[in-house]
């Protein structure tokens, strides 16, 4: 779409914030979570080496995310428009129905950080969220203790998850709108390993194949087929219906209304009785 900022600005602003939240900005509640996640990998560290491996591996996805993040709101609200002109009629604001929810989670955004100050910050209380789960994280919280650097390292860890944070927000924005943004209509095809990116390295295409064909190929040709079909609907329901017609056609040349018939069958049935009662 691009170019939505002037059409939709409530979404805009709601988005910007999310956006600077989930990349780690102060004093957004993403800044806390993400800085207490990499401070605690890099406390562990202290002791087991191998944990800054996920200290830099956080790190990593923490700049994709801000990256793409940045990329998101910027091929969708800035730029030039890239709707037709009969469309751009039709642009507005989303109703409050949905813009309520987004407005509830901006500003939970923006100031759900307060739930949980970090014992450095001037103003408390401090780890207020902590507190209140700790019953429930109490098995986990012994099984794995939570070290958190203090001082000056943890000053530098901060001020480097800020830097990462800004970094993949300049990085995103400027690698998106450096150069017209292409409609789909005129884009050209991906190929090589862009065509992977853009197939989402071809992860629905694999689980089509190897999991939704075979259920639907067991389902229609076993469970529908076979089971149903043959089983309940051959066996079980057209079965029983056939059992209860012989049945019915057995009793009713026992029931002739004929009552020399029914005399005969009573003197064979006596005569049977007696003979076996004789022997």
């Amino acid at each position: 779409m691009g170019g939505l900022r002037r059409y939709m600005p409530w979404t805009f602003a709601l988005m910007t914030i999310a956006t600077l939240a989930i990349a780690g900005i102060p004093p957004l509640s993403g800044f806390f979570s993400k800085d207490e996640i990499l401070a605690f990998a890099w406390g562990r560290g202290e002791h087991e080496p191998w944990w800054k491996v996920f200290w830099a591996m956080g790190a990593l996805g923490a700049l994709l995310t801000a990256f793409y993040m940045a990329r998101l709101v910027a091929m969708t609200f800035l730029g030039e428009n890239r709707t037709g002109a009969k469309e751009r009629e039709h642009l507005h604001e989303a109703p409050w129905i949905m813009t309520g929810p987004l407005l509830v989670l901006g500003v939970l955004a923006a100031v759900g950080g307060a739930l949980n100050f970090p014992a450095f910050w001037p103003t408390g209380p401090h780890h207020r969220l902590d507190q209140w789960l700790e019953p429930v994280v109490a098995p986990a919280a012994a099984f794995l203790k939570l070290e958190l650097p203090h001082g000056s390292t943890e000053m530098a860890l901060i001020g480097l998850a800020v830097a990462i944070g800004v970094v993949g927000l300049v990085w995103g924005i400027r690698a998106t709108l450096r150069r017209p943004i292409a409609t789909a209509h005129d884009a050209p095809a991906e190929s090589g390993f862009w065509k992977v990116l853009n197939r989402k390295w071809y992860v629905d295409e694999l689980y089509d194949e190897f999991v939704v064909e075979p259920i639907v190929r067991l389902s229609r040709t076993i469970l529908w087929k076979a089971v149903d079909e043959k089983v309940i609907d051959g066996a079980g329901v057209n079965g029983s219906a056939w059992l209860s017609r012989a049945l019915g056609r057995l009793g009713s040349r026992l029931q002739t209304g004929e009552v020399g018939i029914y005399i005969v069958l009573f003197l064979i049935g006596a005569a049977w009785v007696i003979h076996a009662v004789a022997r």
